[in-house]
């Protein structure tokens, strides 16, 4: 193991980002008993669809998270690998811009119908009925607003991977 601070052991992460990645076990349970339910024993069940949306959802936004707060989203990287640092920050703010614009308004315009989802406690509509608008707007607009912050962060600290010697400078 390096001894390097910046060092990220991405095979020893722990954190509490990383656990929602066992949902995707919980989804792939659901579909496969799902399947073995309708096609083989002629009962479908009228909870595997929705289980799967809702965990899927969950697991999606925690997702989102864990990568934005490693500054690890995905990137076409063409011209950002060969622009100078300089532009690099040009980049790296219009970036930001528009994170911020686009997380920022979901979060903001989103919240009055999340908060009415979740006070009353708003149902999916099928014969299972389970909560899921209740819990995954309002988890939406969190999420939302998360990033907004874990995107000032990433510009503040101003590296990235390929920077080399000049990393954290504006």
């Amino acid at each position: 193991m390096s001894t390097d601070p910046d060092h990220r052991d991405h095979m020893n992460d722990r954190g509490p980002l990383v656990w929602p990645a066992w949902l995707f076990m919980v989804i792939v349970a659901a579909t496969a008993y799902e399947i073995v339910a309708r096609y083989f024993l002629s009962a479908p069940t009228i909870w595997a669809n929705e289980l799967t949306l809702f965990v899927a959802s969950i697991a999606f936004l925690c997702a989102g998270l864990y990568v934005m707060s490693r500054d690890e989203h995905l990137r076409i990287t063409i011209l950002y690998d060969l622009a100078p640092h300089w532009l690099r920050r040009v980049f790296d703010f219009i970036n930001l811009a528009c994170v911020v614009v686009f997380c920022g308004s979901v979060a903001w315009f989103g919240f009055p119908s999340s908060w009415r989802s979740l006070v009353a406690w708003e149902r999916f509509g099928t014969a299972w009925n389970p909560p899921i608008p209740a819990v995954v707007k309002p988890l939406i607009v969190v999420a939302a607003a998360l990033m907004v912050l874990l995107a000032i962060r990433n510009f503040w600290r101003g590296r990235r991977p390929s920077d080399g010697a000049d990393a954290g400078t504006l």
